[in-house]
């Protein structure tokens, strides 16, 4: 083969192989980007349209919690993946179609409790039994209150535990055996 045929393969190869990364690589974070000053917008106006100005934190966090498991249902979407700016997406998907999986609800109550309160936010991506009593995939949501993490899982609440506050403001050491000692857990910090 000639150096000529050589070098002209191997710029075909190099632009098949461009290509293809162009192809098979998702373009995620654009997407999460541009839902940021959206998503602030958007829960600006749920919380102003469920909470006081001068309801303390904690009535706040309760009203949250209370629209939230009263207002969205639970509609199975296959396939969680985290990506930058998942959180984001969640909720903004939540607000929207007024249904979604466990990651939906912790997002979509993430974004509310921060944006209301102020206070530090996260979201919690691990395992549970609070549904079946055998482990599976979970997500939900933690507010730090002074130096204390809490458990505010409206999902659980509503579908397992039949809306009666048993997940709301939670001590994290309280419901250890229900999240699998927290092992395997992502924690996601909720910004806008």
């Amino acid at each position: 083969m000639s150096a000529k045929t050589e070098a002209y393969f191997k710029k075909i190869i190099i632009f098949i192989l461009a290509a293809c990364m162009l192809v098979c690589i998702p373009v995620r974070p654009a997407k999460a980007a541009q839902s940021g000053a959206k998503t602030e917008e958007t829960v600006t106006k749920l919380v102003d349209g469920q909470v006081k100005a001068n309801d303390s934190a904690k009535k706040k966090l309760k009203k949250l919690f209370t629209y939230v498991r009263k207002e969205y249902d639970y509609g199975r979407k296959t396939g969680f993946e985290a990506y930058g700016g998942w959180e984001k997406d969640y909720a903004m998907e939540m607000y929207k179609d007024k249904k979604g999986s466990c990651y939906h609800f912790a997002a979509a109550y993430a974004f509310l409790a921060k944006k209301a309160t102020g206070y530090d936010v996260r979201i919690g991506v691990g395992q549970t039994n609070g549904f079946s009593g055998s482990l599976q995939k979970h997500a939900w949501t933690e507010v730090k209150i002074g130096k204390k993490w809490y458990i505010c899982d409206p999902n659980m609440d509503k579908y397992a535990a039949d809306s009666s506050n048993k997940y709301y403001l939670k001590k994290r050491n309280n419901l250890k055996s229900t999240y699998n000692n927290f092992e395997d857990t992502t924690y996601y910090n909720v910004a806008f």
